[in-house]
């Protein structure tokens, strides 16, 4: 067990050890914060370059939490958890699952949760998409009749 912040290091193996510690009531306060999380975003010009991916990860929360989509591994949705509500209060997550974070950076932490889950993302992107797809055909064809 890490015994000073910078000994934490936000990788699989911390997420591995802790996905446990995320739980539902984490995910209800991402759904209900999600505006507040698109703000945070919009307004600090660093977190720009992220908009698309935050959006990605809001929606793999909400997909998730709803049992839609389930093919990701616990690390990575607490990863993704992790990621999204340290944008809108790191305390909230001290007590759950890190002892301090405060030294870390909005961005930095972003930038590495999603590096981290690039591979899980990316799967979920491609599953989101086919699913769209999907729903537009079947879409087209009920309308024809």
């Amino acid at each position: 067990m890490p015994h000073h912040p910078k000994d934490i290091k936000l990788d699989k193996t911390f997420f591995q050890r802790n996905d446990g510690k995320i739980t539902d009531r984490h995910f209800a306060r991402i759904i209900e914060k999600a505006r507040e999380i698109e703000d945070t975003v919009k307004d600090r010009p660093k977190l720009h370059g992220l908009w698309k991916d935050v959006l990605l990860c809001l929606e793999l929360i909400r997909d998730y939490r709803s049992g839609e989509y389930k093919q990701i591994s616990t690390w990575a949705i607490a990863a993704v958890a992790f990621g999204l509500l340290y944008l809108i209060n790191p305390m909230e997550l001290i007590p759950d699952v890190i002892p301090v974070v405060g030294y870390l950076d909005d961005v930095a932490v972003m930038v590495l949760i999603l590096k981290l889950v690039k591979g899980e993302l990316e799967e979920y992107e491609a599953w989101r998409k086919e699913r769209t797809e999907y729903q537009k055909a079947i879409s087209r064809l009920l309308n024809r009749e």
